[in-house]
């Protein structure tokens, strides 16, 4: 089972790490800023950002000094509402075992676990905030993160060598 993000949800999650690196510096970012940065394509980045806007994480503002930016700061959004910005809502629309929706009459015997396996995740990714995620990501620009031995990116390069994750989120 793959519980990857989608390309648009990724492309939300990146943009949205984008615009928090500049929120401290109270900056709204252009669109081709966060393209280069974060190698969102060009044709899909209006479709992404809006996505952000539709939530209304993201306000946007036409003209010479308009941009994109967060509406509030990114320690008060959290991972799952930017992800769910991309995706949707978090949840099963069918039956684990069937081809269906479970319903009373017929309930599958995975109904409560595969309930309680969701709303496990909703809540974990709902502790991390757009603040946490974006100081990773400085942290990996800046090489101050070993790559774990499970990455995807060791996995890639045939490189099976054994690393460590650093405390990048200031012990929060």
């Amino acid at each position: 089972m793959n519980v990857s993000l989608s390309k648009r949800g990724d492309y939300v999650l990146r943009a949205a790490i984008a615009l928090a690196k500049a929120h401290s510096k109270g900056q709204a970012r252009k669109l081709r800023e966060i393209v280069d940065e974060m190698g969102v394509p060009a044709t899909f980045a209006p479709q992404v950002l809006s996505d952000l806007v539709r939530v209304n994480l993201v306000t946007s503002k036409a003209g010479k000094n308009g941009g994109f930016r967060l509406v509030r700061s990114p320690d008060s959004i959290s991972l799952l509402q930017v992800i769910e910005a991309g995706e949707g809502p978090l949840h099963s629309d069918y039956c684990a075992l069937g081809e269906g929706p479970c319903h009373w009459s017929s309930l599958c015997p995975l109904h409560d676990y595969w309930s309680k396996a969701i709303s496990q995740m909703k809540l974990e990714l709902n502790k991390v905030s757009l603040a946490q995620v974006s100081s990773c990501d400085v942290a990996l620009e800046e090489g101050r993160v070993v790559v774990p031995k499970d990455s995807h990116r060791l996995r890639n390069k045939g490189d099976f060598a054994h690393g460590i994750t650093l405390d990048v989120d200031g012990g929060r």
